[in-house]
């Protein structure tokens, strides 16, 4: 038995790396029939494993996976409040958005961020591909962008193109951690990874002309360890929807003045939209809460009511 851990992820079986070797690995057959109040956890990129592998066999089995410290998981969309974990042991979480196409996506940005937070990671807003932007075009979306995600959350400016802010990217990676990028195909990501890691190990594609959308070059969940004093990134597909369901733990830490100025609203329910008596709303008029921010938080709460009506009257979040 040999401590490990799973780096790739895809229709095949899982890869992990041990110690002193990286080989396939298949689940055992306890994985299938567990039962009890034990949740079975399969394994997901990042995951610590007890791997075991026979003398003179190339393919390894995976006995247990071990507890997680964090998890980065999405919503699957089913009734059920099923969810997708796409990284486990998350340090950080790298969100890519692309520059130079029409203005940031500001709800795809706070939709991420929620997420990361949720699940105890450190968000970083990385936009891509300054190189395609004007001055006064890269200024105004920094600025929009600055605004959504507020003074606690770092914003880095990069090119791949012509170096800038790689080493920053860097930076918050250190030895030791694991960072997950996310973005949309087109974003940026895996031409990003590529230049970090400084030789083209990640397959690139371009983007169509009519919507600046890229297609999906990535089509596995991978781990990729940066050169240098750094630690690993993992790269997933690129994911064309965040939706959010049970995520009030990462709503409320990405737009703390707004909960802690709803403590003192009249009503316990308040949408902070048209009731009397809100103290969110006070606060904004006395520009002690940025309206970007709190149009992009009662969007989010109002996604998220409508995302929890959608599940079966049984599941509870």
């Amino acid at each position: 038995m040999q401590l490990g851990a799973v780096v790739r992820l895809d229709r095949g079986f899982p890869l992990v790396a041990t110690a002193g070797d990286t080989f396939r690995a298949e689940h055992a057959v306890g994985f299938a029939k567990s039962r009890g109040e034990d949740e079975v956890l399969l394994p997901a990129v990042g995951d610590r494993v007890a791997v075991r592998r026979a003398p003179g066999h190339d393919m390894g089995v995976i006995e247990r996976v071990l507890p997680r410290r964090t998890s980065f998981e999405r919503w699957r969309g089913r009734a059920r409040g099923e969810r997708q974990v796409l990284c486990s042991n998350v340090d950080s979480v790298l969100i890519v958005q692309a520059l130079g196409a029409g203005e940031v996506l500001l709800d795809r940005v706070a939709r991420s961020l929620v997420l990361a937070l949720d699940c105890d990671a450190e968000p970083v807003v990385v936009l891509t591909k300054a190189d395609r932007c004007e001055a006064d075009e890269l200024e105004r979306d920094l600025d929009r962008v600055r605004r959504l995600v507020g003074p606690d959350v770092r914003v880095i400016v990069t090119s791949s193109a012509e170096g800038l802010g790689l080493d920053e990217v860097r930076a918050c990676v250190p030895a030791g951690s694991c960072a997950m990028i996310l973005g949309e195909s087109g974003a940026g990501k895996s031409t990003l990874l590529n230049a970090l890691l400084g030789h083209d190990a990640l397959a690139t594609g371009g983007v169509r002309e009519r919507d600046d959308q890229g297609r999906h070059t990535t089509v596995a969940r991978v781990m990729v360890a940066l050169p240098g004093d750094a630690g690993v990134i993992a790269d997933a597909p690129g994911l064309r929807s965040l939706p959010l369901v049970g995520h009030e733990r990462g709503l409320a830490r990405a737009f703390p003045e707004i909960v802690e100025a709803s403590h003192a609203c009249r009503f316990g329910d308040c949408t902070h939209t048209h009731e009397p008596g809100c103290a969110v709303r006070e606060a904004e008029d006395a520009g002690q809460i940025d309206s970007l921010r709190l149009e992009t938080f009662q969007n989010l709460a109002s996604s998220m009511r409508v995302s929890a009506q959608m599940l079966d009257p049984d599941v509870h979040l």
